[in-house]
């Protein structure tokens, strides 16, 4: 991606080009298309936003891992 920009910066730069294009067009279906391809792709880049984590986390803030103790055969102990 041009200049290091994120997938929801993309999205956002791909909806500003498709305004910019379609206020070159008269009003008929081309510029309604165009202005529709905006709308999805400010869309698309607010839901990015909303449903990617960030990739930088501190330790403090990672998950916590369990472990699950297992069962061990007492083999010291026969009938």
């Amino acid at each position: 991606m041009p200049n290091g920009e994120t997938t929801a910066e993309r999205y956002r730069r791909l909806a500003a080009e498709c305004l910019d294009v379609a206020h070159n067009f008269p009003l008929d279906d081309t510029r309604d298309a165009l202005l529709q391809m905006a709308h999805v792709w400010q869309r698309l880049g607010d839901q990015y936003d909303d449903a990617t984590p960030p990739f930088s986390r501190s330790a403090a803030e990672q998950p916590a891992m369990q472990q699950q103790q297992q069962v061990q055969p007492d083999d010291d102990k026969k009938e």
